[in-house]
């Protein structure tokens, strides 16, 4: 996932939209110039105690396989830097209290969703939705086999954004069941759970590239929730977002959760029981390659060539994704989401 707006010329249906406190103010940042190469990037590993974590050298075997892809997939040179490793708890002390008090009330309570809830939510999901006007049926195709409601054949984005809501509550509600190392709920009151914070950490004084968490990311908004997040019940692997203090003015967080965590739940979604370690490597990888391309190059997300890195991975299916990547038929410029600028990362300036 990513915090940004992909671009198209192409008409499609229309729906009032309202309007959050976020996307007011918002301004573009320019595409980087990286032509002086390599691009060194800093990296922070962010831990959450409660959960499973990665060794220190599953981290670098991670960053070396990223660093391996970015240049099979995009001819670029990078290098990151030695990581830091920071506490949850620290890097959320980070947050700007203004952003915090703006923003607190774009989170949905997944414990009061009425009516009105769920029609916010639907606006901001076919906002999202509009931005892929130009590939509106393979964003369908993509979405329809995994929907709460697969029988029910969507036709266009208006249907399928309250579908995808349907599916993003229901499934978002399976992860209140479920348990940390410590017995208790994954979900807890510091909120490290929420995308909204993960999405603001920009604001603060954080100045790294690259971030890197053993914590769970799942949850709902009401604003930027995208088709891919919302099949998983509001599961968001990585984003790529503003951040003021970088060279990029940009910063991307992956989670590895998903990857080295095992349930009922997390083997339906990957459609495998485990992953060994050289599939935690590869596929976490992979996942950091997809967002630098957000990062680096702006692209976009070209749905319906499924040989794409930055085609979104279907539900949690890493296995599948990695096996049918293939550099060759997803050159940069090879479609229009694969054009540098194709998305634009927006920032609210007043903060």
């Amino acid at each position: 996932m990513w915090s940004l707006t992909a671009c198209s010329n192409e008409a499609e249906e229309k729906l009032p939209l309202v309007q959050v406190a976020s996307e007011q103010n918002l301004s573009t940042i320019a595409l980087p110039d990286i032509t002086r190469q390599p691009v060194r990037l800093t990296v922070a590993r962010v831990v959450n105690p409660r959960f499973k974590k990665l060794s220190d050298l599953q981290i670098n075997k991670i960053l070396l396989r990223s660093q391996q892809m970015v240049k099979q997939y995009f001819d670029i040179e990078i290098e990151f830097s030695e990581f830091e490793t920071l506490s949850i708890k620290d890097v959320f002390k980070h947050l700007d209290p203004q952003v915090v008090t703006e923003r607190r009330g774009e989170i949905v309570d997944i414990d009061l969703i009425d009516e009105q809830a769920r029609e916010v939510m639907q606006q901001a999901l076919f906002k999202t939705l509009s931005n892929y006007s130009g590939n509106r049926q393979n964003v369908i195709d993509y979405a329809q086999p995994y929907l709460l409601q697969p029988e029910i054949r969507q036709k266009d984005f208006i249907g399928l954004s309250y579908a995808l809501v349907d599916t993003l509550v229901s499934r978002l509600g399976y992860w209140k069941t479920q348990r940390a190392s410590d017995g208790e709920s994954v979900f807890d009151s510091n909120g490290y759970h929420e995308w909204v914070w993960w999405d603001s950490l920009g604001y603060s004084d954080l100045a790294y590239d690259v971030m890197i968490t053993n914590q769970l990311v799942a949850s709902a908004e009401y604003y930027a929730m995208d088709v891919h997040s919302s099949i998983r019940g509001g599961i968001t692997a990585g984003t790529t977002t503003y951040n003021k203090n970088t060279a990029l003015n940009a910063y991307v967080y992956i989670m590895v959760y998903p990857m080295i965590n095992d349930s009922s739940l997390l083997t339906t979604l990957r459609q495998d029981e485990s992953y060994s370690d050289d599939q935690i490597i590869n596929y976490s990888a992979a996942l950091l390659t997809h967002e630098l391309g957000h990062l680096l190059l702006h692209l976009g997300h070209p749905f319906g060539n499924n040989s794409c890195i930055m085609s979104p991975t279907v539900m949690l299916n890493y296995r599948d994704w990695y096996d049918k990547l293939d550099a060759e038929r997803c050159a940069i410029g090879s479609s229009s989401e694969m054009k540098p600028g194709a998305a634009s990362i927006t920032f609210n300036r007043s903060w």
